[in-house]
Order: structure tokens, then sequence, then C-alpha cells
């Protein structure tokens, strides 16, 4: 199984994140998305 989620630069997300990582999924791919006025991340997740 895959799922996904993005990580805001201000942090939203991140609690998402910790939730999957506790329930056993694993990170399987980061990309940056680089933006003028902010940055985010684009997370792939697998169990």
């Amino acid at each position: 199984m895959q799922t996904s989620l993005i990580i805001e630069s201000n942090g939203s997300g991140k609690d998402k994140l910790d939730t999957l990582l506790r329930d056993g999924w694993a990170v399987s791919s980061i990309t940056a998305n680089h933006g003028k006025s902010y940055n985010d991340f684009l997370i792939i997740l697998e169990k």
C-alpha cells in the first residue's frame, strides 16, 4: 500500500506524518517543491 502527504513550510502536515510513522508506515520518497515564498515536500509512504 502507498499513501502520500504534503508537509508545508509552516509545518502543516507534520502531525499526520508522525502518526503514519507510528502506525508502521515507512517513507519511500521525498520530493521538494521550492516556490517563490514557500517550500513544501511531497512525501510518499509505503506499508
